[in-house]
């Protein structure tokens, strides 16, 4: 009888099922180090998170409670209160407020433009000091500057007042670097008289900013949505251009709402992207998210964020409407490679304004934008910004309002261009920022007494201005806690978010 009885003993080199060789006990000693690790970086990073969004609020709260400070003062026997003690102590770190003296002057923009001369006095407040909340220290700046005003021209005493509250956080390891914060307003001479042309004087000037940070997440949503990590490796997935020019119910579209039948491209207009009023949490700090992979890059490397087009070849230059897409939109004709109209402006909107709320603009803003030229070269720049007031008509069709310019002569320093009465804002710049990410400030005058009413939503839209720019295209970074894109309004209402 042929074969191998049951009780033969197994053949050398045979594995049996007695324990674990030396090589598994390390495989499996390794796998759980690994898997130990990975947990420890969640926890880590949870906890950092949530430590950066605890700063966040406090440094937003602390704004506010400094401001009250210079608002109480805000009446005829106290309003020389309004003031500095004496006179700050410059610095030459560009990421110290303190940056922005020189000599008895400040710049009320964070690119060091605009100075005005500050304002002094005996019974003013200290400059500077430290303020500790729980886990959250920073030092707290206060800088006061005349702001011009016909109601008192030179060289008439001052009856305006600018008043500029910045916060920088202590550096610490479990937050990292934070750029610091800063909140504005006007003060006007209880005693003063408005005047024609006068942005405002005495009660209409206490004015509250309302501050909305850019986000990458569509508007048929009520609040910031978190970048998708769809791949598991803890950073947020990179995406197509979203295609803003249509309504917010429309949801989300891409490129992969694009479709082509007997060689006709059409591509479904979707949701402009939210503005909130609150700035991004943490999610990561390195590399950036690339908003806009259908649009070709030169340095894959350092061109993230949203990359727009030049306007095509059949567009004039200068800014053209600002029309709303009613209908589904092909290539721009004579463009090569072929682009969309969607990639070359793109919306953001806030949310609807809720019923029972009215909100008033004095006509006074600001627009804060973190850009550069792509791939790193080295040429001039000019956008179109608008900023509109969004309303649906009786069939549920967005239409677009823009506001007009007031600026006949820009600030000094700015990079707008004049602009009486356009409704868009054009600001250049020879060269456009090309060696780092670089934020460029773009004030904003416009008809006061602009009023948002319920259901309407504030807008704001960019695009790259053809005859202005030598290169391909601008970037734009934002929804990002390094890089804060954000558009600053003044109202005296009461704010419904």
């Amino acid at each position: 009888m042929s074969g191998r009885a049951d009780n033969q003993p197994a053949r050398p080199g045979l594995r049996t099922e007695a324990g674990l060789t030396l090589a598994e006990v390390v495989m499996a000693a390794l796998v759980l180090v690994l898997g130990a690790l990975a947990v420890l970086g969640l926890v880590s990073a949870s906890a950092r998170n949530s430590f950066r969004a605890e700063q966040s609020q406090t440094v937003a709260n602390r704004l506010q409670d400094e401001l009250e400070k210079f608002r109480q003062l805000a009446n005829s026997t106290d309003y020389d209160r309004i003031a500095l003690n004496q006179a700050p102590t410059p610095s030459s770190d560009p990421n110290d407020p303190a940056w922005r003296i020189s000599g008895s002057t400040y710049a009320v923009n964070r690119n060091r433009t605009g100075f005005q001369a500050m304002v002094f006095g005996a019974g003013g407040l200290a400059s500077t000091s430290h303020f500790s909340s729980g886990d959250v220290q920073g030092t707290i700046h206060r800088y006061v500057v005349w702001e011009p005003s016909v109601a008192c021209p030179s060289p008439a005493p001052g009856c305006l007042k600018r008043v500029i509250v910045s916060i920088a956080l202590d550096r610490t390891g479990s937050s990292g670097i934070r750029r610091y914060q800063e909140i504005q307003t006007l003060i006007g001479d209880p005693t003063a008289q408005q005047q024609q042309g006068d942005p405002c004087v005495g009660a209409a000037c206490d004015s509250t900013p309302w501050t909305f940070w850019l986000t990458d997440t569509p508007c048929n949503n009520s609040d910031r949505q978190p970048i998708v990590d769809s791949d598991g490796d803890g950073q947020p997935n990179d995406h197509q251009t979203h295609n803003t020019r249509g309504a917010c119910s429309t949801g989300l579209s891409d490129g992969t709402n694009c479709s082509t039948a007997q060689g006709l491209t059409t591509c479904q207009p979707g949701a402009p992207d939210l503005m909130v009023t609150h700035p991004p949490p943490v999610f990561s700090e390195e590399p950036l998210v690339n908003f806009a992979t259908d649009v070709l890059s030169s340095n894959p490397s350092e061109d993230k964020g949203l990359r727009t087009f030049q306007p095509g070849k059949d567009l004039d230059s200068g800014c053209p409407l600002l029309d709303v897409a009613t209908a589904a939109e092909g290539p721009v004709t004579g463009s090569s490679p072929a682009r969309y109209r969607y990639q070359e402006i793109h919306k953001w909107v806030s949310p609807p304004i809720p019923t029972g709320f009215t909100v008033t603009l004095n006509g006074a803003g600001s627009l804060n934008l973190w850009t550069r030229t792509i791939g790193g070269a080295s040429y001039a720049g000019r956008i179109c910004v608008w900023l509109f007031q969004r309303q649906l008509n009786v069939l549920g069709a967005p239409v677009d309002t823009p506001v007009a310019n007031l600026f006949a002569s820009p600030p000094s320093g700015s990079c707008l261009e004049p602009g009486l009465n356009l409704t868009y804002f054009r600001c250049s710049k020879n060269p456009w920022p090309s060696s780092k990410w670089t934020e460029i400030n773009i004030p904003l005058s416009f008809t006061a007494n602009l009023q948002l009413i319920p259901q309407s939503r504030l807008g704001l839209a960019i695009q790259v201005e053809r005859s202005g720019t030598n290169g391909g295209g601008l970037q734009f970074i934002y929804d990002e806690p390094s890089y804060e894109s954000r558009l600053e309004v003044k109202t005296t209402s009461q704010l419904p978010f």
